[in-house]
């Protein structure tokens, strides 16, 4: 997840430098914007699952089924832009080993939902500018309809950790 919420720093900052400045330049910033969107998706659907395999919580599981759908129904919709753009999205391997240091039970629910907290208070701020810096109208009525998706995670992630405490690292 970390690796993940790095690479859609980077992407967002390519958007914010290139941008502002030209027309010309937006495409190819559009077209890593969407490959970041599309790679961050596939990280939240599996840590979704993931949340749904190995949590203790009703509110762990349930939050899970939430990210797996939603980043599911986003997915597509950046997929059909990148299409519609043609712009190739390439398929990545989506495991979750390196998430063992998550633990079990109650340690897992925890540190799962502190991460998500996390990867979603950021993504919601990367997201907004990309969305207030691109000239790119698709990719601005995308960003614009996934911005209140990334905020009823992180509210969900915020209700969960304060629920469940925060996890200790």
């Amino acid at each position: 997840m970390i690796r993940s919420r790095s690479l859609f720093s980077l992407s967002f900052g390519a958007l914010m430098l290139v941008g502002g400045f030209a027309v010309a330049a937006d495409a190819p910033a559009s077209s890593e914007v969407l490959a970041k969107l599309h790679h961050s998706n596939q990280k939240e659907i599996a840590m979704g699952k993931l949340a749904q395999k190995m949590g203790q919580s009703k509110d762990v599981k349930s939050f899970g089924k939430t990210l797996v759908h939603d980043h599911t129904s986003a997915d597509k919709k950046v997929v059909s832009l990148a299409k519609n753009e043609h712009v190739e999205l390439q398929s990545e391997d989506t495991k979750t080993d390196d998430m063992s240091s998550l633990g079990t039970g109650a340690d897992f629910d925890a540190k799962f939902a502190q991460a998500m907290l996390d990867d979603h208070k950021k993504d919601v701020g990367e997201a907004t500018e990309a969305r207030d810096g691109t000239t790119d109208p698709k990719l601005k009525k995308l960003l614009t309809d996934l911005v209140p998706v990334l905020q009823k995670h992180q509210d969900i992630a915020q209700k969960i950790v304060n629920q469940h405490g925060q996890a200790n690292n």
